[in-house]
């Protein structure tokens, strides 16, 4: 009775018929999310660790760390374009297979999600300032040059916040009725904050992750000029940036990856009671994946050690390998997930798949018409 209740605010499918299987186009809504989602932790991971080396360079007064800092805010330039071709994909999909959830979630804190055009503009354009001011601020406006990075990379936090609330909404239709915008949802929605948590340690992750092989090809690069005859200038002081580098992507890969044990129980924990069993027993798929994303991340960090321990090319293999393979759990069961929130919903509101005929008006229809024209009339 509740939920014939409340599915009263969910609104009728538009009758264009979903242009293809459903079934494929959910595979690749999680193919194409995986490859966004990718480029967008290393945005955002690589920008926050840029200021906070550049902090660090400046209180040691260490050019090399100064230049793991600027090294990484390279990165962020390149990685952020990326991410918003990779997002057009996933948003087109989401918007075809949950078109009656997806729109209404949107509507419902829709002066937040039209301002993501200004905001994402706005960051972009102040981490291109921080970028390209990097030599001429080197002196003695390093303090500024640092606020006008922080400035970029607090927006690039912040945005994530829009999404995250959009995407948690649409699961709770029920909800809708009591909802006062986007601020009001950071608190009103279960799981926005844990899902927060849980995606800014992946960017960390990833970005660490991400910073280890770049100095790692950058190091191989050095070998072979070298090997070639050439010269390489600065080559001692690159050298240690590398390594440096590298250091530093397996620490913040290795510890942002342990806490995500404890941010995924948390996140699993703010789900209705229902939809977390599921991952604890009752559904063989959705209990597999848990287990299994668990064992794998076990799996991760064990050779995210030897990797810190021996810089071979069999553990730098081992713990690509691995990270692909989380990725992949990580997107299904994200999949999964939405899915059994809204399966009733769905049922009780079902999606257009099939092309709806017109309605032709026969001769009869036309006279029925024209005999209660003439009864609201009189």
């Amino acid at each position: 009775m509740v939920l014939q209740t409340m599915t009263n605010l969910i609104p009728d499918d538009i009758t264009l018929a979903i242009p293809g299987n459903v079934g494929f186009f959910e595979v690749l809504i999680v193919v194409s999310f995986i490859l966004h989602i990718l480029f967008v932790n290393i945005t955002i991971g690589s920008s926050v660790l840029a200021v906070g080396k550049e902090i660090q360079g400046m209180s040691k007064k260490d050019r090399k760390i100064d230049r793991i800092a600027q090294q990484l805010a390279d990165h962020t330039s390149i990685m952020k374009s990326i991410a918003v071709v990779l997002g057009i994909a996933p948003l087109l999909l989401i918007s075809v297979i949950y078109t009656q959830y997806f729109y209404s979630s949107t509507n419902l804190i829709g002066k937040a999600w039209l301002s993501l055009i200004a905001l994402l503009i706005t960051a972009f354009l102040i981490l291109y300032l921080y970028k390209f001011t990097w030599e001429k601020m080197r002196g003695g406006s390093k303090a500024l040059h640092v606020l006008i990075g922080a400035t970029g990379s607090l927006i690039l936090l912040f945005v994530p916040l829009i999404f995250i609330v959009n995407v948690v909404s649409m699961l709770y239709p029920t909800m809708w009725a009591g909802s006062e915008g986007f601020f009001h949802s950071l608190t009103y929605y279960p799981q926005i904050w844990q899902r927060y948590f849980h995606f800014i340690l992946a960017s960390f992750a990833t970005s660490g992750i991400y910073l280890y092989f770049y100095n790692r090809r950058a190091e191989k690069k050095i070998e072979r000029l070298l090997k070639e005859g050439e010269t390489v200038e600065d080559e001692a002081e690159k050298r240690e940036v590398h390594k440096m580098s590298k250091r530093l992507g397996i620490q913040t890969m290795f510890w942002t990856t342990a806490l995500q044990l404890v941010a995924g129980t948390a996140l699993l924990m703010s789900f209705e009671k229902e939809v977390m069993m599921l991952y604890m027993g009752e559904d063989a798929l959705l209990t597999g994946l848990l287990l299994g994303s668990i064992l794998l991340t076990l799996v991760l960090l064990f050779f995210l050690y030897k990797l810190g321990k021996t810089d071979s090319k069999g553990n730098f293999n081992a713990v690509i390998i691995t990270f692909v393979i989380i990725l992949v759990f990580m997107g299904w069961m994200r999949h999964e997930l939405r899915e059994s929130y809204l399966h009733d919903y769905i049922e009780a509101n079902p999606r257009t798949t099939e092309k709806v005929l017109p309605v032709v008006e026969t001769e009869d229809d036309e006279e029925g018409l024209e005999v209660e024209l003439e009864e609201d009339a009189k």
